[in-house]
């Protein structure tokens, strides 16, 4: 594990199990976990993040993934592409054979929007799924916001009045429905 992965690294996978002495045993099954690289890792109360079956999104008009983890951590970064292996015998690339690519300013700053919209809904109290945190960046998008305003009281306002508004109608349906 040490020639793959130094300390301090942030990686995505499975808890297995847990062990007597407290330890936990994590499980990979496929591409799609691992080293997460280029993006930001937030931590929000575990009770925020609803349990759903799929909690790997990618966000094609961002091109940028997000992971909502049930244990309350948020991964936002480039979309990493999963090639499927073909061939068992296929030599893993090595981390020094990696060719360096550098992030586009565009995604950087749709990492930072996204990130932001889960900070400000986080900080609201509010249950975090994948469409309140899209709702909430392009609600910041239309409305003109830059994105480190986005952390200012103004737009807390605007997303609870959003988010109360929402609500309101979901019981404005179910009573009519009656």
């Amino acid at each position: 594990m040490r020639s793959i992965f130094e300390e301090n690294d942030v990686v995505c996978a499975e808890v297995r199990g847990f062990q007597h002495d407290g330890s936990l045993q994590l499980q990979a099954r496929s591409q799609k976990y691992g080293k997460l690289k280029r993006g930001q890792l937030l931590t929000v109360p575990a009770y925020l993040v609803k349990r759903r079956k799929q909690h790997f999104h990618h966000l094609e008009q961002y091109d940028v993934d997000l992971i909502l983890g049930c244990n309350g951590f948020i991964w936002v970064g480039e979309h990493v592409v999963v090639r499927e292996i073909t061939n068992p015998n296929e030599e893993q690339e090595k981390p020094s054979a990696e060719v360096e690519t550098f992030t586009s300013m565009e995604t950087r700053k749709h990492i930072c929007r996204l990130a932001n919209a889960v900070r400000v809904l986080s900080a609201l109290g509010f249950t975090l799924t994948i469409e309140l945190v899209i709702e909430t960046a392009e609600a910041s998008l239309s409305s003109n916001v830059e994105i480190n305003d986005m952390l200012g009281a103004e737009f807390y306002v605007q997303t609870a009045e959003r988010e109360a508004k929402r609500r309101a109608g979901l019981l404005g349906k179910k009573g009519g429905a009656r």
